[in-house]
């Protein structure tokens, strides 16, 4: 493929994606200003065509909501949607060849407050885009991790059941760094996501666009896994490590791409492939979290008529429990004499309903 041949951008954008679909996906890096979101948004929009395909948005940034157009779009980390909760528990910690010494572990930590509202919202297999409007870059990876596990799981459960299930998901990470920085990939919750990561394709039949400025915060592990797709770079240490993938005729060609070209590393032909402007159609859905209905405050009479229900129904089942026993032992011992305690019971009865209604309030303290 040649740059004039790029122009038919719906093959261009149709062969990518099925290139996606092989693999486990591609990362988008380039300057600010190139071209990288509206490229994605073209990809997404090409995905979004495909009924075996979800696309799952998770994005720090205000562009997809204000540029993508038509999609159901929900904010989290707001007052009516905030999953993810500081743990405030300050943990002290011995430090070791000091004998008087210990260090006060200050970092944040935190947590997911189970959502079934969420997870339900990610059962539907319905493309959403997720606006994190969190500050703090470890509590966007603590709800990315969420997500990705939780469809990694599903998927990974659909496809044990029935080996030729084939509905695949697209996640694009915007600020891709948030989750696989360079320096972040030691702490355990990173395992863990780069665990899920690494066996996504093959697993869970989920592919990646990665979204970046720099592939120097990128973590190489990751940059390894996906295809690159390189835009205009000229920061030196960057265009460093992206030169030492392209082949030797591209080296000048990433440092003279003009807006919204793109050099494909697929190991063939590597094309420079041109996106052309984007048109945004319709606008987002914005979603509401169904929060959990709070229980109605009742007044005392309302309460003390409660009580006085639950209490008849105890003491009418109590009733049945010893009406049951007492058949059962007379059953046992029907060729023998009853015992006094049941001669006393057939000879007494059960108190009337004014006793018994008596009674129950006395048992109960009233």
């Amino acid at each position: 493929m040649t740059t004039n041949e790029a122009v038919h951008s719906d093959l261009a954008l149709s062969a990518i994606l099925n290139d996606i679909k092989q693999h486990l996906g591609i990362i988008l890096v380039a300057e600010a200003g190139h071209g990288k979101s509206y490229t994605a948004f073209s990809l997404v929009k090409e995905a979004m065509k495909d009924p075996n395909m979800t696309v799952i948005i998770l994005s720090p940034s205000t562009i997809w909501r204000r540029q993508f157009g038509a999609i159901q779009c929900l904010k989290v980390g707001t007052y009516e949607f905030n999953p993810i909760v500081e743990i405030k528990e300050t943990t002290v910690e011995s430090v070791n060849f000091l004998r008087d010494a210990v260090h006060i572990n200050l970092d944040k930590h935190w947590s997911y407050a189970k959502s079934a509202w969420l997870e339900e919202l990610l059962r539907s297999k319905k493309s959403l885009l997720f606006e994190i409007k969190y500050r703090n870059g470890r509590r966007i990876k603590a709800f990315e991790s969420v997500v990705l596990q939780f469809i990694y799981e599903m998927q990974e459960q659909q496809i044990d059941q029935n080996p030729e299930y084939n509905h695949h998901y697209l996640i694009v990470l915007e600020e891709i760094q948030n989750s696989f920085g360079t320096y972040s990939m030691n702490s355990d919750d990173s395992l863990d996501l780069m665990t899920i990561f690494t066996q996504s394709r093959s697993d869970a039949n989920i592919h990646y666009i990665g979204i970046g400025q720099r592939l120097n915060d990128i973590s190489t592990k990751v940059i390894e896994r996906l295809r690159p797709f390189i835009g205009l770079t000229l920061g030196e240490n960057s265009l460093r490590k992206i030169k030492s993938q392209l082949p030797e005729e591209l080296k000048d060609r990433v440092q003279q791409l003009p807006k919204r070209h793109w050099l494909y590393l697929d190991g063939k032909t590597n094309p420079e492939i041109v996106i052309p402007d984007y048109h945004k159609e319709g606008k987002p859905t914005m979603l509401k979290p169904k929060l959990a209905e709070q229980p109605k405050k009742l007044n005392l009479l309302q309460r003390f008529a409660n009580w006085y229900v639950n209490a008849k129904k105890q003491l009418e089942a109590n009733r049945k429990s010893y009406e049951q026993q007492v058949q059962q032992r007379l059953s046992r011992n029907s060729q023998t004499q009853l015992s006094e305690e049941d001669k006393e019971s057939q000879e007494d009865g059960y108190l009337d309903r004014d006793e018994e209604e008596d009674a129950d309030l006395i048992e109960f303290g009233l």
